[in-house]
């Protein structure tokens, strides 16, 4: 029987951080010996793993802002479920190992399809352009929010030549921003700048469908800068509200 003293030892430790990240890109193969697993054992603690996760964490958001009651329920049925962790594996970290993996992918994937999405949309765009001498010429490719990962870190109230978009309507965005839990009025006038590319009604919109992890991304990057984390929350919290009223 353990005492208060004693510890624990595992024949398979927690790895260092740099050995957790290089397994979290390594290959299938390679993760399975890392964990002293065979191919058909790794192969079925994966299925497991995926099939629970998805029923309990939000495949949408990255693993660090996943509700860590979900995630220590989902530990807790791993042990329950699998009980070689208990002894083999310090603190289950495979199960952390492959959800961070499983959700990186799954993002990736998002990333992925957004970006065809964009490229489509400018496509389209273009060639309404090219059959169009005046009708298209204020709905340009380029007003469209860049995507995920082509916005650097600048805000539009520190972008030269920043200015409000011909097609804002900054009545609109003012009632959406004062209707979050926070009065958010005051970025009223970099939501309808051409760099924010959040000038109308149909702009917000379009932001709400994205994936969460990937609109919480966006909005980080342009008001960063303007709003500490809870504030951000607040607003991606909004955009949220808003995709349920389009369903």
């Amino acid at each position: 029987m353990m005492t208060a003293t004693t510890t624990r030892t595992f024949s398979i430790p927690r790895p260092s951080e740099a050995e957790f990240r290089r397994l979290h890109n390594s290959r299938h193969g390679e993760i399975a010996q890392a964990l002293d697993m065979d191919d058909e054992d790794f192969t079925v603690f994966k299925r497991q793993v995926r099939e629970k996760m998805y029923a309990s964490l939000d495949p949408s958001k990255k693993f660090d802002e996943q509700d860590p009651s979900a995630w220590r329920r989902l530990v807790q049925w791993a042990y329950e479920t699998m009980p070689s962790l208990i002894s083999k594996y310090e603190d289950a970290w495979p199960v952390e190992l492959y959800v961070k993996i499983s959700l990186s992918k799954r993002l990736a994937r998002e990333r992925f399809r957004f970006r065809k999405a964009v490229a489509k949309y400018k496509q389209t765009m273009t060639m309404r352009s090219s059959s169009s001498a005046h009708g298209e010429a204020e709905m340009s490719s380029t007003d469209l929010p860049p995507p995920y990962d082509e916005i650097d870190g600048v805000t539009d109230s520190e972008t030269p030549g920043a200015h409000m978009h011909p097609d804002a309507a900054p009545e609109s965005i003012e009632k959406f921003l004062r209707s979050c839990d926070f009065d958010l009025g005051h970025l009223t006038g970099t939501f309808v700048t051409r760099r924010a590319g959040l000038f109308n009604l149909g702009r917000l919109e379009l932001l709400a469908s994205w994936p969460a992890a990937l609109r919480r991304d966006h909005l980080e990057r342009h008001f960063g800068t303007m709003l500490d984390d809870v504030e951000i929350e607040v607003l991606n919290k909004r955009f949220v509200e808003m995709s349920y009223v389009q369903i």
